[in-house]
Formats: structure tokens, C-alpha cells, sequence
């Protein structure tokens, strides 16, 4: 469960992106709406063009961020001496933060007249984002010790085991509804014989429907006349359990779909930085600098 300043930590970077999108795109709603032969006589045409002062800074300010995120992110997981710093997770959603505003900002840049080759790094570079969230999706499903380190079968099995304990002997929870607990989380064949596809799925609608299941069962203790005040910290504890068995069944399988996700992402990715760092160098070729 997060803490309440890692909610804030979250909420805030939430804040950052929504607010720049938003905050850029009314001040410049007048300008980006006006069709592109009309645009040099639109006021804001000198600060908003690509090569104006605000234009320019987007596209300045929004490569470096998406070059910061990357950097700051990758050396958290290969640079020996950083491995001890800080929660790998909190590293990877400043990564996500960096990897999400920077784009936005580009996209403001391009005035939303994008062709050419860099047309390629920027629809590239949309992918990235759109593959990036559905890594993050897979990444949560592997599960993570305290320093983002990968959990075994065991300590998965370990955890699931105190927390029947919990369920059983401090709630006092049924045996059989436990049973139907843990059959959310079951898939209706053996994962080893399940498509990737298959455990695709099935993992995307069973979060899409655990918690109303759970809720369900979690209504009939009530009428049972188990402690209301009892009940929220058994919903918990059920959520927990019923996630930890569906990781178990599939962890490998997970491993195996983040694995062809990584050999997905990272050829977008060096298209997508190839093209930029050219674009970033004909431009300063031809003297578009920006402030210096």
C-alpha cells in the first residue's frame, strides 16, 4: 500500500503533466487551431512556429527531458554504485514523468505539423510512450522487493501463505471463501498450456474484474454479520492474495511477455533518438539555437 507521501509524490507529478498540457494548449489553442497557410499572420506565430523563442524552447526543453528520463533511469539499473539508491520503482515512474511532459512539449514544437524524416522519430517516439505504458502495465506484474528486485515462486508462495494466516485466524474467514477467493485468480486451464495472448488476457480482464468479484464476496460477510470495521482490512488482505496466486501461476509467463516487450520498445527507441540527434544537429547547423 503507498504511503501517503508517496501518493503526494505521485499526485504532484500528475499535476505537472496535466496542468503543462493543458496551461500550453489553451494559451495556444488560437494559433494551433488556425489552418497551417493562415498561421504566419496569426499573432502568435513569431513566439509558437517551431523556431520561435516559446516553439523552440518546447522542443529544447521537451528532448532534454525525454533524454534525462532515460539517462537518469537506465543508470539507476546498470551503474553499479547507484543500485542502493532509492526504490527502482520510484526511478521508473520519475522516468515516466520525464518520458511523458518531454513529449508533449515536442508535440507543442512541431505546432502539430509533423512530415519528413522526422516525422519517423516523432511517430516513433510515440510508440515509445504508448509501448512504454503498456510495459509499465507488465512491469507491476512482476512482483518487486523493497529495492525493486525481483520476488521467486517461494517468497510469492510465502506471502500468500501469511496472509491466509491473517485471513483465517485473526478475521476469522471461512475456509470455503477463501477457496472462492482464490479461484478469481485461477485461469480456467494450466498457464503452461495458455498462449501469451491467452495470459495476456486473462490477466487484463481478471484486474478489470477482481476487485467487483472480491467486493462480492466480501457483501456476503456483511450479511453474515462479520465487524463492519473488520471488513475493509479483509477486502485488503483478500485483494493482496488473490493478485499474489494469479502472479504465481504466471510469473514466468509475465517474464517471457515483458521480455518480447523489451524487444519491441528498444528498436523504436534508437530510431526515434538516431533521428532526433540529427535533426538537433542540422539545426544548429543552420543557427537555431535558441537563447545562446
Amino acid at each position: 500500500m503507498r504511503s501517503f507521501g508517496h501518493t503526494l509524490y505521485i499526485a504532484v507529478l500528475v499535476g505537472i503533466v496535466g496542468s503543462s498540457l493543458l496551461i500550453i494548449g489553451l494559451r495556444g489553442f488560437g494559433f494551433y487551431t488556425t489552418p497551417a497557410g493562415e498561421r504566419p499572420f496569426h499573432a502568435q506565430y513569431d513566439s509558437l512556429k517551431p523556431t520561435g523563442f516559446e516553439g523552440h524552447g518546447y522542443g529544447i526543453v521537451g528532448t532534454a527531458l525525454i533524454i534525462g528520463g532515460v539517462a537518469i533511469y537506465s543508470a539507476r539499473k546498470r551503474v553499479r554504485f547507484l543500485r542502493d539508491v532509492g526504490k527502482l520503482k520510484h526511478f521508473l515512474e520519475f522516468h515516466i514523468f520525464l518520458c511523458l511532459l518531454g513529449p508533449i512539449l515536442v508535440t507543442y514544437h512541431t505546432t502539430f505539423k509533423i512530415g519528413g524524416l522526422v516525422a519517423v522519430s516523432y511517430w516513433c517516439m510515440v510508440a515509445v510512450v504508448a509501448s512504454g505504458i503498456i510495459g509499465r502495465y507488465l512491469y507491476v506484474q512482476i512482483p518487486k522487493g523493497i529495492q525493486g528486485n525481483e520476488l521467486s515462486t517461494d517468497e510469492l508462495t510465502q506471502r500468500g501463505a501469511r496472509i491466509f494466516e491473517l485471513l483465517r485466524r485473526t478475521y476469522g474467514v471461512d475456509l470455503d471463501v477463501i477457496k472462492e477467493l482464490d479461484h478469481i485468480a485461477v485461469p480456467p486451464k494450466k498457464p503452461s498450456e495458455m498462449s501469451l495472448w491467452d495470459v495476456a488476457s486473462f490477466v487484463v480482464v481478471n484486474d478489470l474484474t477482481r476487485r467487483m468479484r472480491i467486493r462480492a464476496l466480501v457483501g456476503g460477510l456483511r450479511r453474515k454479520g462479520v465487524d463492519p470495521r473488520m471488513l475493509r482490512a479483509i477486502r485488503a488482505l483478500a485483494n493482496q492474495r488473490t493478485v499474489l496466486i494469479r502472479r504465481v501461476a504466471f510469473l514466468e509467463q509475465l517474464r517471457q511477455v515483458f521480455h518480447y516487450w523489451h524487444v519491441i520498445h528498444l528498436p523504436f527507441s534508437i530510431v526515434m533518438f538516431a533521428i532526433l540527434f540529427l535533426h538537433v544537429g542540422v539545426a544548429i547547423a543552420f543557427g537555431y539555437t535558441w537563447i545562446w
